[in-house]
């Protein structure tokens, strides 16, 4: 919790510059690497539960050693389904913190003003 409240504060220090004036650029940033912190962990999720899934499948070829080819089909299946899911997740991080579509759209509109 206390790296949580750092992050905050650093978040609101960028949020408003020495003049005390709302950037709108840093504000994009902010809630850009917030998106993408989320993003990465929404990643990371599949990551436990094909573990567990994985753990559940050993189970039940260890109980049934006859239907392991069963087992085994409609776990890949499963995991493969899964794993989408984390890709999803890490693309949309990278996107957001390499590629941030959202800065390039406000400095667009800028300079239509």
């Amino acid at each position: 919790m206390y790296y949580l409240n750092e992050v905050f504060q650093s978040a609101i220090g960028i949020l408003t510059t020495t003049a005390g004036h709302y950037d709108a650029i840093a504000s994009i940033l902010v809630a850009s690497a917030i998106g993408a912190t989320i993003a990465a962990l929404a990643g990371m999720a599949p990551s436990i539960v094909q573990g567990l899934a994985v753990g559940k499948a050993v189970e039940a070829i260890g109980r049934q050693p006859e239907a392991a080819g069963q087992i085994r089909s409609t776990l890949i299946v499963g995991l493969a389904i899964t794993e989408t899911g984390g890709i999803y997740g890490v693309f949309v991080a990278l996107l957001l913190v390499l590629f941030n579509p959202f800065v390039n759209m406000y400095v667009d509109a800028i300079q239509r003003l």
